[in-house]
This record gives C-alpha cells, structure tokens and sequence, in this order.
C-alpha cells in the first residue's frame, strides 16, 4: 500500500503544470513553475487493470505540506510528521521520516526525480472532448516494476488531462483529472492529525 500511495503521490505532484516544446524543455517549465505555486487542489478519478470501479480521490497540497484521501487510504504531511490512515484496517502509522528517505515524497523531492530517472519522448496529439491533448512518453532508464508512463496535457491549459502507468507484468493505473485549482486558501488543520478522534473511533495508532 505505501508503494501505492508513493505511486499516486508521484503521479500527483510531477503533473502539476506544463507547457514545452519538447519534453525536456516541458519539465523544466514544470519545475519552475510549480514551485511558484503556493497552494493548489486536484480532483481525479482512478481506474485499474481488471477492474470497471472508478475510485474518486483528492489532494490538497501547500508547498512541501499535503493532505491526500484514495480510496480506503488518507496521507497527511505537516512539513515534519507524516500520518497514514487506513480506513479498512482502522489502523494508523505516524512517522517522522528525514528529508532524504525513501519513506517521504515532497513535491521538491519529486521534481527532481525526472532529471535522472526517465527517458523524456513527445508522443501524439489528440483532441479529446474537444480540447487539444499532447502525449508524453516517460520511459525508467533502470531497472524498475514500471515499463512507461504516459502523461496526457491539455495544451489551452496546460495542465494534467491523463497520466497512465504500465508495468512489467502488463498491469495498467489511470489517473484522470476532474478538477483542479491554483492559489486557493487551505485551512492549516488540513494538514494536522488528531489522534484522540481516531483513538476514540477505534483506530490502532503506531509511532514507528
């Protein structure tokens, strides 16, 4: 589950805004523009290999601060501590993981992984639901579960329309964007985890 999350989180914050010529130049205006970004929310739908559920999720983020709900799993960051829920185990982890672990994706964290972890490759050009959509191919340059991702832009707005990821054994994820907002104002108890509400609710709390 934690890859999952680590997936959907990478998926989240590397699709934030683009516009490019080509692909390189396309994350370098992603990193520089998203990091001017102070807040912002993004609505998806998520849809697996052998499955017809579509699974509503969302995220708010302010800066290196997030607060993600998917499916039976809710994530929040405060800047320092990180707090997993999962609602069919009633069970949360709290951990303060340090700022270069495996175990914490930042949205910093994530704009620099492209710089060396993919093949960047300008794919096709569609119109979809009447809006102009641009492919990107990102292809792992190490060994890795994951065979390609393939990033969906909408390029009036440039922003997210798609992200898909397959992997090795053929398996499929879709994340598709319903809404998404820029600068809006996000209350700080978002970000905060009340450990008494979900004691008193019958949660297993465990500090690791």
């Amino acid at each position: 589950m934690q890859k999952f999350v680590f997936s959907l989180l990478t998926t989240l914050f590397i699709s934030v805004s683009i516009q490019a010529q080509t692909a390189q130049e396309w994350m370098e205006k992603l990193s520089h523009t998203y990091q001017n970004i102070p807040t912002y929310y993004i609505q998806f739908d998520l849809v697996e290999t052998g499955s017809s559920a579509v699974h509503k999720g969302e995220i708010f983020a302010a800066k290196e601060r997030y607060s993600l709900d998917v499916m039976d799993i809710k994530q929040m960051y405060d800047g320092k501590t990180l707090y997993t829920v999962s609602k069919e185990d009633k069970e949360v982890t709290i951990s303060t993981p340090a700022a270069d672990s495996d175990d914490l994706l930042t949205p910093t964290k994530v704009l620099k992984m492209y710089k060396t972890g993919f093949k960047l490759e300008l794919e096709k050009t569609e119109t979809i639901k009447g809006e102009k959509v641009q492919f990107v191919k990102l292809t792992p340059t190490s060994k890795s579960e994951i065979k390609m991702v393939q990033v969906g832009i909408k390029t009036k707005s440039n922003s997210l329309y798609t992200y898909k990821e397959t992997y090795q054994n053929g398996h499929t994820r879709t994340l598709t964007v319903k809404d998404y907002l820029e600068n809006l104002i996000i209350p700080r108890a978002l970000f905060k985890f009340d450990q008494s509400k979900y004691e008193k609710d019958g949660y297993v709390v465990t500090s690791i």
